[in-house]
């Protein structure tokens, strides 16, 4: 049998915004992957110039990027 440490069954919205915005990622996120060799891999809503999000056929246009650590 396999056993895994303690998790908490979920997370508030709250602690989601808290933990992007220590990393500097709040506003255009939709979705992120920590990957404990190479980094992080964030999904981000992509925006105009004017700041208005653009659509590819009838969903929003996502940006990913790779962050490495330093």
């Amino acid at each position: 049998m396999i056993e895994l440490p303690d998790l908490p069954e979920s997370i508030t919205h709250e602690q989601a915004r808290a933990a992007l915005a220590v990393l500097g990622l709040l506003g255009s996120v939709r979705s992120i992957e920590l990957d404990c060799m190479d980094g992080l891999t964030v999904g981000l809503l992509a925006q105009d110039a004017e700041g208005r999000k653009v659509k590819v056929g009838n969903g929003p246009a996502l940006i990913t990027v790779q962050i490495p650590f330093a």
